[in-house]
Parts: C-alpha cells; structure tokens; sequence
C-alpha cells in the first residue's frame, strides 16, 4: 500500500490531481481516525498503478510507504473524494487547473451561456421565463409534452397526475384514455372526465402524437401555478434525456421535482437553490457529501465560452 504525505496537499491544486487520478484507475481511500475542532484526523492510501504513482509525484505529490496521519479540513477532504461520473470542463481555474462539473448531477444557474455550453445532443428546453431565445441556437418548438398512447406509458402518466392534484389514479387513466379516444360513454361504460385532466390538455401541458426533435422548446410562460407544477412533474417521467428548466425566479420547491440526472435550471439567484453545482459567470459551487451533511467547495474560474468570445473578437479586429 502507497500512502500520501499529507504536507505535499497543502496546496489545493494537488488536492484535485489526486482526485483526478481516479479517472486513470487509481483507488483512493481516506481512513477517519477522529475528529476534533472542526478538523477530520486521517490517512489517505493510494492504490494504483506503478506508473500512476509516478506521475503523481512528478505532479508534486509525496509518496510514503508507511501510514502519515494528518489534520484535514472538511473541504480539503471533500475535494479529494468529490466523485464526478460524467465530467465536462468548463473554464480555467486560478491556477491554470481545468475546471469540471458533472452534468449527471443537477445543476443550477444564472448563466445562459453556461447553459448552451452544456446543452447535450438531445436536450428539452422548457420555459417558464419568456425567453426563446433557445430557438436562435437551433432548438425547436414543440406546442406540450407528448404522450404516448401505451397503456404502460400512460398508467405512469396518470400515476404522476394524481399524486400532484391529489386524485385516484385510476379516475385519471380513465379520463386521459377518454380523451386520446374521443370516447366519453358508450353503452357498456361511462367515463367521467376530471377538469385537471381537462386543464393539462386545454393548455397543452400534454399534447398527442407531438414529433420532438432532438433539440426541442416548450413556451409554459403564463401557465397557473397548479399547472406549472404539474408540468415539471411529468416532464421528467415523458422525457428521459436532458431537460433544461427557465424559470422567472428560483422556485423553492423545484429541487424535490427535479432532482434527476442531466438536469439545468437555469434561474436568478441560483444560490437559493438546493442544487449539488451551481455556475455562476464567476465561480462554480459544488456541495459534496460528507458524513452525511453537505461540505461546500468553492472555486473561482474563468468560462471557456469567454476564451471563445475573446477569440472571435479579436479575430474580427482583423478583418
């Protein structure tokens, strides 16, 4: 076993080329041995290939072949296990380190530009804020969320429905299959709609047969509030890829609807959100888990779409 010299992770920087090396197969673990005025006492083990561990010491970072303990503070701890399952860079930090979020995490933001940067191939854009500007990019309009005609599809449907409008799950299913049918009664049966079902279809919440593009847009600007909720709600259950949420302010209550994968709530003060990441045009936040409770790391960068922009402007001074 390989253990780290805990004087060599002074300086943040090492402490994310150890992190960063669990992307090349190297295994680290940290063993608590106590805690005490807010410090963690622990030994960090390294387990990885020969020449891994060479190249973290070319990288600064001191090896030892017996156990060194050390006191740690709760971020320094943090920035070594925060664990990144889909990372994509996003700018340079002050140290000329690269800067990565995980978009399998949800992430907030104030940025627009942040939130194109990230947009994946097959990305559903809905806006809350009256802002379309989406659609200059590529993206295209849909008029609601389609639904599926599977009796599958549509008893998860009907399940989401009523557990936001408080109804029976089956009186649901009954009248979402009453309306894609055009079937109110007949002589065998009577089906009783229910205005919340009414609702979501007169303000195309849910639409029928919609084709979506990979890159698709909802205008929700204007809904009721029971609806909009209700939206954010099916959503996640109709659409399985990248969902981009705008909304006018940071909702408190968004996080528990949309604490999914490849989920960005773009926002106003994103900070009052309960998000894992939150970018701003200056800093990116990450709460990582630590003995169950929340450590908060904090790093400034500049965004790789201002390199991009210095880049285009000074190629058109030029011409």
């Amino acid at each position: 076993m390989t253990y780290v010299d805990p004087r060599s992770l002074r300086d943040p920087l090492k402490r994310i080329y150890l992190n960063a090396a669990r992307r090349f197969g190297a295994e680290i673990r940290i063993r608590v041995l106590g805690e005490s005025e807010g410090y963690i006492e622990a030994i960090i083990e390294v387990e990885g290939s020969e020449d891994l561990i060479i190249a973290l010491r070319h990288l600064g970072i001191r090896m030892s072949k017996r156990p060194i303990p050390a006191k740690f503070s709760e971020r320094a701890i943090a920035e070594i296990l925060e664990k990144i399952s889909e990372d994509v860079p996003i700018g340079l930090g002050e140290k000329g380190e690269i800067i990565r979020v995980d978009i399998a995490k949800p992430i907030a933001t104030n940025s627009i530009e942040a939130a194109f940067f990230l947009t994946q191939e097959k990305s559903l854009w809905i806006d809350f804020a009256g802002d379309p500007e989406p659609l200059d990019i590529g993206f295209e309009e849909i008029d609601g969320l389609p639904i599926s005609r599977s009796e599958t599809k549509l008893h998860n449907l009907a399940s989401v429905i009523a557990h936001a409008f408080g109804r029976s799950e089956d009186q649901i299913f009954r009248a979402i299959k009453a309306h894609i049918t055009g079937i109110m009664q007949d002589e065998e049966i009577q089906i009783t709609s229910t205005p919340e079902v009414e609702k979501l279809f007169k303000w195309r919440v849910i639409v029928e047969n919609e084709a979506v593009p990979k890159r698709a847009y909802i205008d929700f600007t204007g809904l009721p509030m029971t609806l909009q909720r209700a939206a954010l709600r099916i959503a996640p259950m109709i659409w399985a890829h990248q969902l981009i949420v705008a909304l006018p302010s940071p909702w408190s209550w968004v996080m528990r609807v949309l604490r999914r994968r490849h989920t960005i709530i773009l926002t106003p003060d994103p900070q009052k959100l309960d998000a894992p990441t939150i970018i701003l045009d200056d800093r990116v936040i990450k709460k990582v888990a630590l003995a169950g409770e929340a450590t908060v790391i904090e790093r400034k960068y500049k965004p790789l779409w201002h390199f991009a922009r210095s880049l285009l402007n000074s190629q058109g001074s030029y011409t």
